[in-house]
């Protein structure tokens, strides 16, 4: 997941409202986790299906990263693709994605070995678990994670969010191209730009019944490279001046309570993509020093933290159940009642907040530096 860069090549500035936004979705999904895998009785007792669809802030990551890809780099890519800088392109998308990966699927391993360690000790409560790198925490999944295709399961492995990590690694290959098709052409064909895109999506949810809430595997693939390409579209628009009056800066909190009540009522997940395709076309052109509650400071962090918040959150709920049933030997929701789980809930939040702060300054900021190819890095600065 990529968040929008504080200057681009071109020297444009950070467009404050789709950094604050994908902080926003980045604690959704947390919370979707958190309510409806760690504690599914406290997710039951909530009174809409906001956090039930909030698995659907992962389309909205793919629209932040179609938009903010073509604002960053549609000058390279719209004319022509040369092969230098489709090289810097990927390698300076490795180091954005790949190095806190990596460190939190370490952490994955080193906390199984920890549990294989008191298994192989015979530590009572090793029995409530289980076998330590087995089922779907095995060898081969590990090494589909470190190459990051794992999205070619049909099930999630280890760290289950980074399952979209992997589609949009793999994107990653298609996207220069993906802009220099269509860019030149989304301005003079909107409608059959957004009907190709929404399409396939509508397809795949008619077809399995959701958009990814069950299941995993190649569709997942199609359906994140439609939202990428949404996202170039309105970039296009965006950069055109295309549909102010009805998608400007001075709608977006209408629409942002629009998507959250398409969110909170039954309905299909395609018809929230369209949503926040429109979304994302408000807060882009929301002006970065405009008084607005997208423009604070505390939600422009979450932006910035919001791919270590995304990683590091199932970490931090995987040690949690292993640990409650390891020493209760039952779930936390048979343990806890519904105020203790949501003050649980609380304080898992703050622990991820915490360690997101540290992943983003101590492990994101310095290898993506590191990583990068240097005439870029030169650039930018």
């Amino acid at each position: 997941m990529n968040r929008p860069a504080s200057a681009s090549p071109q020297g444009k500035t950070e467009l404050v409202g789709l950094t604050s936004l994908r902080g926003i979705a980045a604690i959704l999904v947390m919370y979707h986790h958190f309510f409806f895998v760690l504690l599914p009785d406290l997710g039951k007792a909530l009174p809409s299906k906001l956090f039930l669809k909030s698995y659907l802030c992962v389309d909205l990551f793919f629209l932040l990263s179609g938009f903010v890809l073509a604002y960053v780099y549609h000058h390279q890519f719209q004319d022509s693709v040369s092969r230098t800088t489709y090289r810097i392109f990927m390698q300076t998308r490795f180091a954005r994605i790949y190095p806190l990966h990596f460190v939190v699927l370490m952490a994955f391993v080193a906390f199984e070995g920890l549990q294989w360690l008191l298994n192989e000790l015979g530590i009572v409560g090793m029995s409530n678990l289980p076998t330590p790198f087995s089922g779907d925490e095995n060898a081969e999944t590990l090494i589909t994670n470190l190459l990051l295709v794992q999205t070619f399961h049909w099930q999630a492995y280890w760290n289950q969010p980074a399952w979209s990590i992997s589609a949009e690694w793999l994107i990653y290959f298609s996207l220069p191209l993906l802009m220099h098709k269509l860019l030149p052409i989304a301005g003079r064909t909107p409608v059959l730009t957004v009907a190709t895109c929404l399409v396939p999506l509508a397809m795949i949810e008619w077809h399995f019944g959701d958009l990814g809430l069950h299941y995993a595997g190649w569709p997942m693939l199609i359906r994140c490279l439609c939202e990428a390409a949404l996202g170039v579209a309105a970039f296009r628009w965006f950069q055109a001046g295309s549909y102010l009056k009805i998608a400007g800066a001075s709608l977006v909190i209408p629409v942002l309570l629009f998507n959250v009540v398409l969110m909170a009522l039954p309905g299909p997940g395609v018809v929230s993509v369209f949503g926040f395709l429109w979304l994302v076309l408000c807060c882009a052109r929301l002006p970065g020093d405009q008084p607005h509650i997208l423009n604070c400071g505390p939600l422009a962090y979450l932006g910035k933290i919001s791919y270590s918040i995304y990683l590091i959150h199932w970490f931090v709920l995987d040690v949690t159940r292993d640990s409650i049933a390891f020493f209760q030997g039952t779930p936390a929701g048979a343990l806890l009642s519904l105020t203790e789980q949501a003050i649980l809930v609380a304080g898992l939040s703050l622990v991820v907040l915490l360690l997101s702060h540290l992943g983003y300054h101590l492990i994101e900021v310095p290898l993506r530096q590191r990583l990068k190819p240097r005439p870029l890095v030169r650039r930018f600065t």
